[in-house]
């Protein structure tokens, strides 16, 4: 396998089809794969360092405010997750397209490739694998904090005891599980595209790529550490992307709130300016950095899953 070449490929394919940057873009969004979260700055404050005192008339718009969001967020969040998971399938299925067939990716494939009931499957998929999963894992925390309980007795030497056996045991078992995470985040790249690409049964998707993998182990370790190496860059990236979309937010948003507070002598003209176009101006930049990631990451995996499944057939 010729790792270098796959990433090559992933990437002139990712820069090459712009459907795929609104697809990524949209995926990113839907998915809270953002990057970074901002700080708009300090609105206690106005002009240069005067305290500015709480205006009774802020408390309607913050209520409302509050109304709204709460309301926004049990509808939205459904709908994202729904359209989080036809685009992760989709984006999979186009790029598979167009790795096999040389079919070209539209952004309308990608939501009627994503639109089926596979989509159901990569869904029930993830709930097999990882509920389980994470009960175990807050249970193997809970049993390895529970030296901690010796606290309830108020003696000093029961508590130094505690806490030692606590910290004796927490530490490796943490480490444990972010070997145990690793893996199945591996493991998961096979899987998934068992069930989006090849249509196979939960059960059967397990069987399957558990078996590619254990056959090529070396080939997806040194993937993986490749991988590993693109997100480190990709933070460096996102942190330099960040800093120049906040100095822009600052300029664009910032400056004309700080204006409007001014001459209105309100908090509220600033924040109905300043918030949201603060938001859109720092998150458009990482969210479409992230998602052109999001579809790297996806025709990189999805190149290493032909080429081993194309082997095992063969063999």
């Amino acid at each position: 396998m010729d790792h270098i070449a796959i990433l090559k490929h992933a990437a002139q394919t990712t820069l090459r089809h712009r459907a795929l940057w609104v697809l990524g873009f949209l995926w990113a969004l839907v998915s809270g794969s953002g990057g970074f979260s901002g700080n708009f700055g300090n609105i206690g404050t106005t002009g240069f360092g005067e305290p500015m005192t709480w205006s009774p008339e802020l408390t309607p718009w913050l209520l409302t405010a509050l109304v709204v969001f709460l309301v926004l967020f049990c509808v939205l969040v459904p709908i994202a997750v729904v359209l989080s998971y036809v685009l992760w399938a989709g984006i999979g299925r186009v790029l598979d397209a167009w790795y096999t067939r040389q079919i070209p990716p539209t952004v309308g494939a990608g939501f009627r490739e994503g639109w089926h009931r596979r989509t159901w499957r990569l869904f029930l998929l993830n709930l097999v694998v990882y509920v389980p999963v994470t009960l175990v894992f807050l249970a193997t925390l809970l049993v390895a904090a529970s030296p901690l309980l010796l606290l309830l007795v108020e003696e000093d030497v029961a508590t130094v005891i505690g806490v030692v056996m606590a910290i004796g045991l927490l530490i490796p078992t943490v480490l444990v599980w972010v070997v145990v995470f690793a893996v199945l985040a591996v493991l998961a790249q096979f899987w998934w595209r068992a069930v989006v690409l090849d249509d196979q049964p939960i059960s059967t998707a397990l069987r399957y790529g558990w078996e590619l993998v254990r056959g090529r182990l070396r080939d997806v370790a040194i993937m993986w550490l490749l991988m590993f190496g693109v997100n480190l860059l990709l933070s460096m990236v996102l942190f330099v992307v960040f800093g120049l979309a906040a100095g822009l937010a600052l300029v664009v948003a910032g400056g004309p709130a700080w204006l409007l507070s001014r001459l209105t002598d309100s908090l509220v003209p600033a924040l109905l300016w300043g918030v949201p176009v603060g938001f859109v101006v720092l998150m458009l930049p990482t969210l479409f950095v992230t998602g052109l990631y999001l579809v790297f990451q996806t025709a990189v995996w999805n190149q290493v899953y032909r080429l081993m499944a194309g082997d095992a057939a063969r063999s």
